[in-house]
């Protein structure tokens, strides 16, 4: 009697038909990719950061990839561990279905008196965050952080401190507000395509304010 294989069992898909898919499919991974699907797969990944599923630093690696990519299949990945629906690189006259923000995007407040503000890791940002301090720093590393919201407000505002700000490269930053006595040092990036906006409201009586890209 032959011994039992489990693997020789039919599968309902005759072998052949499974190896075409499979060509189909290698096929569709080594086409080049156009403009507009690297678009297409950069803007998925704003939203995906946007929900808080990747962070700054996250969303800044995987855009810039996006746009050095040749081909789908080195597109794809860049999906993969995203919910399903918003995976697929290929355009499509389906209209995109928006995931619902994930936690809290209302307004939040800290208040210190005297101390620092210190943020690094992975951390929360809400959607409209504001940060004071009457004496003391604010140093705020942002390559860790989970946004609440495609678009947000930070306020950082001190009476005696320096405000230092770490921002992943390629993310869109927005810097307003004033300094009475100190320095201003803002380095500027021009992200490319779309993406998260960060507007910092950053305003200081005695202190100087660095905002670095890394």
């Amino acid at each position: 009697m032959d011994e039992w294989n489990p693997d020789a069992l039919p599968t309902g898909e005759p072998e052949n038909e499974r190896s075409a898919l499979s060509v189909r499919a290698n096929e569709s991974s080594a086409l080049l990719a156009s403009d507009a699907e690297r678009e297409r797969v950069a803007n998925l990944l704003g939203e995906a950061a946007g929900e808080g599923r990747l962070t700054l630093a996250e969303f800044s690696d995987r855009a810039g990839r996006a746009y050095a990519s040749r081909t789908r299949g080195e597109l794809e990945p860049l999906l993969a561990d995203l919910p399903a629906g918003i995976g697929s690189v290929a355009p499509t006259t389906v209209p995109a279905v928006r995931l619902p923000v994930v936690g809290n995007a209302v307004a939040v407040q800290q208040v210190t008196p005297i101390g620092a503000i210190k943020r690094s890791g992975r951390w929360r940002l809400d959607r409209d965050t504001s940060l004071k301090v009457t004496v003391g720093p604010v140093k705020l590393d942002l390559r860790g952080a989970e946004i609440a919201a495609q678009d947000v407000n930070l306020h950082v505002e001190t009476v005696l401190g320096a405000v230092k700000v770490w921002i992943p490269t390629g993310v869109r930053v927005l810097v307003d507000g004033t300094t009475s006595v100190g320095t201003r040092t803002i380095e500027e990036d021009t992200p490319r395509g779309p993406g998260p906006v960060l507007r910092l409201h950053i305003d200081t009586a005695i202190g100087s304010v660095k905002v670095y890209r890394v």
